[in-house]
């Protein structure tokens, strides 16, 4: 009898582990406070997230209202350049160059072995830090994202390298992370502001006074003499917030959580599959018949 025991123990252990374990296993990080911004380098309002160049973006820990809103917890941090969607990461040096510290809720400058450029201090009384060095983004609008993680979260990610020009934390590890997305190009130019102002320059004095008998051989010679010279450009594709200038409100927070209920789900029906199958042949399976002893 004793392999039968042993087979409705490994049934309800299945059973426990399909109602705990995926759980356990697959928790989703904390999210944190506060926000990120991109500024130019002393930490000025933003002209609609529109940038000239790839070096006048900074990181700024803002948002620009001066003490009006929660700021970041104090500590420090890694952060990225990627395209829109997370997937492509952009950055090109070491992670451990790109480490900056908050300080009062504001990005103050760099730690660690952070080494990239700092700006000048805001009105928030933060140091903002350029993103640059950058890969140009594939997206066809010319946007980018960046994104800010608390270093210990992504020290702990598997494989973690200080050195690594590649770990991209948020498609490659489960971390709480800031988020903002910027543009780096020459803003539209404005569609024309009025129609041609002059018509045909030769229209027919008199109007004929027999209709011509055969149909004119030509189109007319003269088209208008002052078309538009610019078409209206074409708009920028992609999700950029409208002008930000000095908010007077923190915006909401834009955590990056991965909760990882799929995968818990799709383990949780292994687990109930394994156990119903085992616990279908036990109960298929005839008890042998107990021996009397003489």
């Amino acid at each position: 009898m004793s392999y039968r025991a042993v087979g409705w123990l490994a049934v309800a252990g299945l059973v426990a582990g399909a109602l705990v374990g995926p759980t356990i296993g697959t928790a989703s990080a904390a999210s944190f406070n506060g926000a990120i911004w991109t500024s130019l380098s002393d930490g000025t309002s933003v002209n609609a997230n529109i940038y000239a160049n790839k070096g006048d973006v900074y990181l700024n820990g803002g948002p620009q209202n001066c003490g009006n809103g929660n700021g970041l917890p104090d500590g420090n941090y890694y952060f990225q350049v990627t395209d829109p969607s997370g997937a492509t990461l952009l950055s090109s040096d070491a992670i451990k160059f790109r480490q900056v510290q908050v300080v009062n809720g504001v990005i103050s400058g760099v730690s660690g072995a952070g080494n990239h450029v700092e700006g000048t201090s805001g009105c928030n009384g933060g140091t903002p830090v350029r993103l640059l060095p950058y890969d140009d983004t594939p997206n066809s609008g010319g946007e980018y994202s960046v994104d800010l993680a608390p270093t210990g979260e992504v020290e702990a990610c598997a494989g973690f390298d200080a050195d690594s020009t590649t770990l991209n934390f948020v498609k490659d590890c489960s971390v709480a992370s800031k988020n903002d997305n910027f543009k780096v190009g020459a803003q539209p130019s404005a569609p024309p502001s009025a129609p041609p102002s002059q018509p045909p320059s030769n229209p027919p004095s008199n109007p004929p006074s027999t209709p011509p008998s055969n149909p004119p051989s030509n189109p007319p010679s003269n088209p208008p003499s002052n078309p538009p010279s610019n078409p209206p450009s074409e708009q920028p594709t992609g999700g950029v917030e409208a002008e930000t200038g000095v908010p007077g409100t923190t915006p909401p927070p834009t955590d990056t959580v991965s909760t990882g209920s799929s995968s818990s789900d799709g383990t949780r029906a292994i687990l109930f599959a394994i156990a119903g199958l085992i616990a279908v042949a036990l109960i298929l399976t005839p008890a042998p018949a107990a021996r009397r002893r003489r």
